[in-house]
C-alpha cells in the first residue's frame, strides 16, 4: 500500500481521470482493435475459409523460384522476399532498391503469387512495392492498420498510437497509486445496494486485476510506435550525424564484401528444411540476397514457437547451402539488447505461449475496454450537471457499441465483395457506413433503454451474419475444414455465433440498463 496525502490523492485522481477522459474513447479504439489483431492472421484465414497449406513455406518451392527467376529482369534478382497470405498462397517479390518520382525510396520489382500445392502462378504484378495489392489479405491488413496507424498517414498514425500508449501508462500508474488497498481490491465484492457503487466496485475490481497487463500493454505499445518513427531518427541525428546508412549497418550488421561472380543457388528446400529443424517450426518469411551470385545469402525467419519467447533467424550461404549460424534482429551476435527488443514485441502481442497466451491477451484486452468505458462512465456521472459533459456522455455508447459493429461490418463487406474482386474498396467502406449508422442512431434516438437495446441487437445480428455469410458464399462446411486442418475457422465461426446469440439475448430477452451515459439519474433509482 502506498500512502498519499489528501492533496496528492486529489492530484493523482485528476491525472487518472483526465488521462482516461481526454483520450479515453480513442484509447478504447486502440485497445479493442489490438485485442482483435491478436488473432489477425486467423481472421484473415477465416475470411477465405481456410488455408490451402498449413505451413506454406515448408512446401517444396526450389524449382518454382528458379522458374520465376528466369522470367524477371536480372536487376530484380538483387533481393527476393518470400511470404504467404491467409489463403496459404506464396508471394515471391523479386526486387531492387529504387526511388519514386517524389524522391521517396521504395523497392521496385515483380511480385508473383503462386499456389504451393499445385505450383500454379496466380498473379504477376510489376512496379513499386506500395502499388501492389492482395485482395486475399485485405481484411487482415485493414484490421492491423487500424490498430497500428488508425489509418492515418505515416508517421502521424504512429505518433497518435504512441501518445495513446503514454495516456494509458499515465492512467495505469495513477490508478496504481490510488489503490490504497490493492490486495483487498483484488477480491472486492461489488455492492448491490447502489447501482453507482456497484459500477464503481466492478471498475476497481477489473482495473486491479488488469493493472499488470495495462502497464505491459501501454509501455510496449508506446515503444513500438515511437521506436521506428522517432527513436531511430533521433539516434541517427545524435550518434551518427544523420547518417542513416551507418546507423542501419550498426544495428543490423555490416554487410560482407560483395562477390558478383555468377554462381547458382544451392537447393533452397534443403536449406529451409535445415532451418525448420533448428527452429522447430516452418519459416514465416524468407529473404534471398544476391540470387545467382557467389555472395548470395538466404535468411529464414521463424516466429516464436509454442512456449518460446524469442523468434529465430538462420542464415545460409546461397552458393553451397552451408549453414552460417543464427542472426539476431539487432547486431550480428546475440545480445541483451536484441533479447529485450524481441521481448517487447512478444509481450505486446501475447505470442510467448502460443494460442493460450493469445487467448489470455484477447480476454485481458476486452477487460481493459471495460475498464476504460466504465471509468468514463464514473467520471462523467460526477459532472452530469454540465451540458458539455452530458454531450460527451452521449458519445460513449456510440463509440462503445459502434466500433465493434463497424469492425464486424467490415468483415461482412469483405465477404460480400470477395467474389467481385472489390474488397479493397468495400472492406473500409463497410466500416465507415456502419460507423455512420451507429452515430446517426445515437444522435437521433433519445430513449436510452431503446438505444442500448438497438445497439446490442445490431451487434448480435452482424456477429451471427459473419459465419453464415462465410458458409453461404464459400460453401465450405465444418467437416472439410477440420479434415484439412483448418480447425481455427470452425472455432471462430462458433465464437462469432456465440457472441451474436449473447448480444441478441441481452437486447431482447431482458431489459438492457444504460450504464455509460453522463446523465444524472434520480436519487430513488440509486
Amino acid at each position: 500500500m502506498i500512502e498519499l496525502s489528501q492533496a496528492r490523492s486529489k492530484r493523482m485522481l485528476a491525472v487518472h481521470g483526465w488521462a482516461g477522459t481526454v483520450l479515453g474513447l480513442a484509447l478504447y479504439v486502440v485497445i479493442l482493435t489490438g485485442a482483435v489483431v491478436v488473432f489477425a492472421h486467423e481472421i484473415g484465414t477465416w475470411s477465405v475459409s481456410g488455408s490451402r497449406a498449413q505451413q506454406p513455406l515448408a512446401a517444396p518451392m526450389d524449382a518454382k523460384i528458379r522458374e520465376l527467376a528466369g522470367q524477371v529482369d536480372p536487376e530484380y534478382l538483387d533481393d527476393i522476399n518470400l511470404f504467404h497470405n491467409p489463403a496459404g498462397h506464396i508471394s515471391a517479390f523479386f526486387h531492387t532498391h529504387g526511388v519514386k518520382e517524389d524522391g521517396h525510396p521504395m523497392e521496385k520489382g515483380v511480385r508473383f503469387t503462386f499456389d504451393p500445392v499445385t505450383g500454379e502462378t496466380l498473379t504477376r504484378q510489376e512496379g513499386y512495392a506500395d502499388e501492389f495489392d492482395d485482395p486475399v489479405s485485405a481484411l487482415e491488413h485493414f484490421l492491423v492498420e487500424l490498430h497500428v496507424n488508425l489509418h492515418a498517414p505515416n508517421p502521424v498514425g504512429l505518433y497518435l498510437t504512441g501518445i495513446l500508449g503514454f495516456a494509458m501508462l499515465a492512467a495505469a500508474v495513477s490508478g496504481f497509486l490510488l489503490h490504497r488497498h490493492l490486495i483487498k481490491d483484488l477480491f472486492v465484492a461489488p455492492r448491490l445496494s447502489s447501482r453507482l457503487l456497484n459500477a464503481r466496485d466492478r471498475h476497481i475490481l477489473a482495473g486491479s486485476w488488469g493493472l499488470p497487463f495495462a502497464f505491459v500493454l501501454a509501455f510496449t505499445g508506446a515503444f513500438l510506435s515511437f521506436a521506428g518513427s522517432i527513436g531511430l531518427m533521433t539516434i541517427s541525428m545524435v550518434a551518427f550525424g544523420g547518417d542513416q546508412e551507418k546507423l542501419i549497418e550498426t544495428i543490423i550488421g555490416t554487410p560482407e564484401g560483395e562477390d558478383a561472380t555468377p554462381a547458382p543457388l544451392a537447393d533452397l528446400d534443403a536449406m529451409l528444411r535445415q532451418s525448420a529443424d533448428k527452429a522447430h517450426s516452418a519459416p514465416a518469411f524468407v529473404s534471398i540476397m544476391h540470387y545467382g551470385r557467389a555472395d548470395a545469402r538466404v535468411f529464414a525467419f521463424h516466429l516464436a514457437g509454442e512456449g518460446e519467447l524469442q523468434s529465430q533467424q538462420h542464415v545460409f550461404k546461397g552458393s553451397d547451402g552451408s549453414y552460417l549460424g543464427p542472426k539476431p534482429t539487432i547486431g550480428t551476435t546475440p545480445s541483451a539488447g536484441d533479447a529485450a527488443f524481441t521481448l517487447v514485441s512478444v509481450l505486446h502481442f501475447g505470442t510467448f505461449a502460443g494460442l493460450l497466451s493469445r487467448v489470455i491477451w484477447f480476454a485481458l484486452g476486452l477487460a481493459m475496454c471495460y475498464v476504460t468505458l466504465t471509468g468514463l462512465q464514473l467520471w462523467l456521472r460526477r459532472r452530469a450537471e454540465s451540458p458539455l459533459w452530458r454531450r460527451l456522455g452521449r458519445s460513449v455508447p456510440i463509440v462503445g457499441y459502434g466500433l465493434p459493429i463497424a469492425l464486424a461490418a467490415s468483415g461482412i463487406g469483405y465477404l460480400l465483395a470477395l467474389s467481385a474482386g472489390t474488397v479493397l474498396f468495400w472492406t473500409p467502406a463497410s466500416f465507415l457506413i456502419a460507423s455512420g449508422l451507429a452515430i446517426v442512431i445515437g444522435c437521433i434516438l433519445r430513449d436510452e433503454v431503446l438505444l442500448y437495446r438497438l445497439y446490442r441487437g445490431l451487434l448480435g445480428a452482424v456477429l451471427i451474419a459473419l459465419p453464415v455469410l462465410r458458409w453461404l458464399i464459400d460453401g465450405t462446411g465444418w467437416g472439410p475444414l477440420m479434415a484439412s486442418g483448418n480447425d481455427m475457422v470452425v472455432l471462430l465461426d462458433l465464437a462469432l455465433a456465440t457472441g451474436g446469440i449473447g448480444y441478441l439475448y441481452a437486447a431482447f430477452a431482458r431489459r438492457p440498463e444504460p450504464r455509460w451515459s453522463g446523465a444524472k439519474r434520480p436519487v430513488a433509482a440509486e
